[in-house]
C-alpha cells in the first residue's frame, strides 16, 4: 500500500486518472476544493442562520469568539466550505431574511467564474520619461520591436503608449502624444499588422485613441479608468474592447490618494458603475484591470494579488500589470532595472490567483512563466 498527499488543486485530475465514471467525476469536482468567503458588517440574525445552514451541509462559518454572547448588531466572518457545500447554502439563503437572500445572490457569482486563457500584453512605449529607462524607445526602435514580437509570435497583445502614466507625472498635450505615436500609426496601418496581433492604444486622450483605431487597433487602455464619457462614446462608436482600470485622480496625485475605508468594497464600486456605463453605450467586451500601483501603496497592491479571484465575479478576464513597479523596488530594495525576477515571480502569482493578461515589459521571459504555469496544471 501506498499514500501521496495530493495537492487540491490536482484531485479532479487525479480522479479522472483512476478511471472514476465522468459523471461520478464531476459531482466528485464539487467536493474536492475548499473555498472561502470573507464577510463584514453581517446582521446577527443573519450571523446566527447563516452559521446554522454551513455546518448543516458539512461547511462553517467561522465568527468571532465574543459573537456568542450577541451583544452587538452586527458581526463578521468567514464562510468556507467546498463547491458543492456552498451550492447548497446559497440555496438555502434564497429564502432567508436580514439580507441573506442578497448575500446567495453575490456567493452564487463568485463560484459560477467564466475561466479565460492566459496571454501576453507586450509593452511598449514612445515616451521620453518612462519609470523604467529600458523601455523607453524612438519611434524606429518601437517599430523594430513591434515586426520582432510579431515574427516571434511571442504577445498576443501588443500595448503602445505616448505618454508616461508613472507617478507624479503630468498629463500629456494630446497634439504632442499624438506626434510621438503618428509614425507608428501608419506603419501599423500600411502594412496591415493588425491582422497579425492585437493592438491596445495607452491613452487617456480621446484624439489620440481615434487615430489608433482608425489605424487598426482593437483595444483602448485608459488609465484614467474611463474618466472621459467620450472615451466610452469612442469605443461604442469603433466596437472596441476596452481596459477597465482602477484608480483615483491623476498620476501626479494618485499616490496622495491610497486611503480606502473597504479597498475591496470601493472597487468593486467602481467596476459596477463603469460597467453598466460601458454597457449603456454598447460596449461589453472589456478586461478588468484592478490598478496595480495607481492609488495604491505597497500592502494594498499585494493585497489585491492575494485575493485576485474577488474580481472574478465580474465575469470578465482580469489583468494584472506590476512590471517592475515600485512596490517590487521596495520589497526587493532594488531600482527598476534590476526587478526582473521580483516581477516574474508576482506576476507567477497573479496567474496562480486568476490573472489572465500580464502586461509586461520582459515579453520571453513573461512567455516562458506562461509555459511553466500551463505544464504544472495540465
Amino acid at each position: 500500500m501506498e499514500v501521496k498527499f495530493l495537492n487540491q488543486d490536482f484531485i479532479v485530475k487525479e480522479i479522472a486518472q483512476i478511471g472514476s465514471d465522468i459523471a461520478g467525476a464531476k459531482i466528485m469536482e464539487k467536493k474536492a476544493k475548499i473555498i472561502a468567503f470573507k464577510i463584514t458588517n453581517l446582521p446577527t440574525p443573519a450571523v446566527m442562520i447563516l452559521k446554522q445552514e454551513a455546518l448543516s451541509v458539512g461547511g462553517d462559518f467561522a465568527t468571532p469568539k465574543e459573537c456568542i454572547l450577541v451583544e452587538k448588531s452586527h458581526y463578521d466572518g468567514i464562510l468556507f466550505g467546498t463547491i458543492g457545500q456552498l451550492q447548497r447554502v446559497i440555496a438555502k439563503l434564497s429564502i432567508q431574511p436580514f439580507g441573506l437572500k442578497e448575500l446567495g445572490g453575490i456567493l452564487k457569482k463568485h463560484i459560477s467564474c467564466k475561466e479565460f486563457s492566459q496571454k501576453i500584453m507586450a509593452v511598449i512605449n514612445v515616451t521620453p520619461d518612462s519609470f523604467f529607462k529600458s523601455s523607453r524607445n524612438s519611434v524606429q526602435s518601437a517599430i523594430t520591436q513591434i515586426e520582432t514580437l510579431i515574427a516571434q509570435k511571442q504577445a498576443e497583445i501588443i500595448d503602445i503608449g505616448g505618454a508616461s502614466s508613472r507617478p507624479g507625472s503630468a498629463l500629456i498635450n494630446p497634439q504632442e502624444e499624438l506626434e510621438r505615436l503618428q509614425e507608428i500609426f501608419k506603419h501599423i496601418a500600411k502594412n496591415q499588422l493588425f491582422k497579425h496581433v492585437q493592438f491596445s492604444i495607452d491613452s487617456y486622450n480621446t484624439l489620440v485613441a481615434q487615430n489608433a483605431l482608425d489605424s487598426g487597433f482593437s483595444i483602448l487602455n485608459d488609465v484614467s479608468g474611463l474618466k472621459d464619457i467620450k472615451m466610452i462614446q469612442l469605443a461604442g462608436e469603433y466596437q472596441a474592447q476596452v481596459v477597465l482600470m482602477h484608480t483615483q485622480g491623476t498620476p501626479q496625485e494618485m499616490q496622495n490618494l491610497t486611503n480606502y475605508k473597504n479597498l475591496f468594497l470601493e472597487m468593486d464600486e467602481f467596476f459596477v458603475q463603469k460597467i453598466a456605463t460601458l454597457q449603456a453605450y454598447g460596449v461589453c467586451d472589456i478586461i478588468l484591470d484592478i490598478g496595480f500601483g495607481f492609488a495604491k501603496n505597497m500592502e494594498q497592491n499585494m493585497e489585491l494579488i492575494k485575493n485576485l479571484a474577488h474580481f472574478q465575479k465580474f465575469g470578465y478576464p482580469l489583468l494584472v500589470g506590476a512590471s517592475r513597479k515600485s512596490t517590487i523596488q521596495k520589497i526587493l530594495n532594488k531600482e527598476a532595472e534590476d526587478t526582473l525576477s521580483g516581477t516574474l515571480a508576482l506576476h507567477f502569482l497573479a496567474l496562480q490567483n486568476g490573472a489572465n493578461i500580464l502586461r509586461v515589459h520582459d515579453v520571453i521571459e513573461h512567455r516562458d512563466i506562461i509555459k511553466i504555469f500551463k505544464a504544472y496544471y495540465a
